[in-house]
């Protein structure tokens, strides 16, 4: 199968990349617009209450007051909602309530306009994805699709209801694929932002969050975590001798031999040029010790260089219950100079002041 070509998929590989979408859609755990929601929501309604308000107007005027009034208490609960945006408070209202109340003026403006009270569910359909989450979005667009074919086939015409459907999947369908893009743009920046682009370790800013995390954790309860600060010995010499291509194979082979041996749950990061730090979660020192010798082991074994072995030293400091992170990475930083001072290739242990 040509996968940049679309028009050689069989109708089975059609319905496997539409299952596989909607897959993604429902498991996905991001949501790109989950920390904006608020801050969309704001002028949304802000607008939203300026446009109802002539709305209202129009209909109470023409005499038309079952429309008005329903405006009306629209508009009163969005106005309840913006005042607690405005003040940085949560909403009182779920935005899911909101929306409700959205489609269901929707509904009746088909009753009462036909056709152009349909209009008002697309921009409706959009204001869904950008205030619910990406799941609570689908289910409701799908079923505002469902529920308005059927409104304006029974109200208005059987012929503009298949448009109506048409149209508003095609809408549902844009939107979708818009925000699979952001989403994989997202994750990209954020795998940019927070790992080293040479190796692939994560970086020190995602260290610094993750020890404020693990800090934190360390005041309500006895943390069980130790962390391993690894020095490659006599870097400056092959990058200096053999070059810095050299050099900086030998980073991203020291990065595969140590994410070959941790755990799924234990985490490497990148700190400096030739430093690197593991964090060892539920573990004691007494098996931190056999990983970090077994890692110093398999170091000096690899075939980095052809001509000479790579080794590093390596420092261990395990966490206390109150440590700071700049306490704990000073202790573990302490523990592998001195196996530095000791002849290098060797592990030390350090101890919490």
């Amino acid at each position: 199968m040509d996968i940049k070509n679309p028009s050689s998929y069989t109708p089975i590989m059609k319905t496997q990349l539409l299952i596989s979408w909607l897959r993604k859609i429902m498991l996905s755990e991001t949501d790109v617009m989950a920390n904006y929601r608020n801050r969309i929501m704001l002028p949304v309604g802000m607008t939203a209450l300026v446009v109802l308000t002539i709305f209202a107007g129009n209909n109470l005027l023409q005499g038309r007051f079952e429309n008005g009034l329903v405006i009306l208490f629209a508009q009163a609960v969005l106005l309840v909602v913006v005042l607690a945006l405005r003040r940085g408070k949560p909403s009182p209202v779920p935005f899911g309530v909101v929306v409700l109340l959205l489609f269901v003026g929707v509904f009746v403006a088909v009753v009462r306009q036909g056709i152009l009270g349909a209009l008002w569910s697309y921009p409706g359909v959009l204001i869904c994805y950008f205030v619910l989450s990406r799941r609570l979005a689908l289910l409701f667009s799908l079923g505002i699709l469902i529920t308005m074919t059927l409104f304006v086939a029974h109200w208005v015409s059987f012929e503009l209801s298949t448009r109506v459907f048409a149209t508003m999947l095609l809408t549902i369908i844009m939107i979708n694929i818009v925000l699979n893009v952001m989403g994989e743009l997202q994750e990209a920046l954020m795998r940019q932002a927070l790992t080293d682009p040479l190796t692939g370790a994560f970086n020190r800013r995602r260290m610094e969050q993750t020890l404020e995390h693990m800090v934190e954790q360390g005041k309500r309860r006895a943390p069980n975590n130790v962390m391993l600060m690894i020095d490659i010995d006599h870097f400056k010499a092959i990058n200096d001798r053999l070059g810095h291509e050299a050099g900086d194979q030998v980073l991203r082979q020291i990065v595969d031999v140590v994410n070959g041996r941790k755990r799924v749950v234990d985490t490497l990061f990148r700190i400096g040029g030739e430093e690197f730090i593991v964090l060892l979660l539920e573990t004691n020192t007494t098996d931190a010790f056999a990983v970090a010798d077994d890692l110093r082991l398999r170091v000096e074994q690899a075939p980095m260089l052809q001509d000479q072995k790579v080794t590093v030293s390596v420092g261990i400091c395990a966490q206390c219950a109150g440590q700071s992170a700049e306490d704990w990475i000073r202790c573990a930083d302490t523990a592998m100079y001195r196996a530095k001072r000791n002849g290098r290739n060797r592990v030390e242990i350090g101890e919490s002041e």
